[in-house]
């Protein structure tokens, strides 16, 4: 007779795993679970050892996409009516609210520390190309504006 096979039905990671494995490789960050239901990431993030340090800011609230700021004086241009890839700019608070990724392309299963963070890196590395360049070398789509305000509520 055949064996069995067992199928794993795979599980969200629980909000608990995604803050050791995200204080676990940004030791320097900061990382609180509120209400049980929702994570705030923050830490220093440098590109490339000859960039600016960054400050992020990520949240995470359980059924709804991760969001992704950045924040300080480090941002440049925010005034410019191509600056890339971001859902929000709020320049009195020197702001950023990145677009990453597509709404499909995140999800619960994976690690933050894996997939959102080295997203945020990516986009910072080729924030700063775009600086001195002024074309965004990072590719991706931004999505169209009905798109866009699906993502940004989700």
């Amino acid at each position: 007779m055949g064996s069995k096979k067992q199928y794993s039905k795979a599980k969200r990671i629980p909000l608990i795993q995604q803050k050791v494995a995200l204080l676990a490789a940004y030791p320097d960050g900061k990382c609180d679970i509120g209400n049980r239901k929702k994570l705030i990431w923050s830490g220093k993030i440098r590109p490339t050892p000859i960039s600016q340090e960054y400050t992020v800011v990520l949240t995470w609230e359980l059924g709804w996409s991760p969001k992704v700021w950045v924040i300080g004086d480090e941002l440049q241009r925010l005034d410019d009516p191509d600056f890339p890839h971001k859902y929000q700019i709020i320049k009195e608070e020197k702001m950023v609210r990145l677009c990453l990724y597509r709404h499909q392309e995140f999800s619960s299963y994976e690690f933050l520390s894996k997939t959102i963070i080295p997203w945020t890196v990516e986009w910072l590395y080729f924030y700063e190309i775009w600086l001195v360049t002024g074309e965004w070398c990072g590719g991706g789509e931004h999505p169209q504006v009905g798109e866009q305000k699906a993502e940004e509520t989700a």
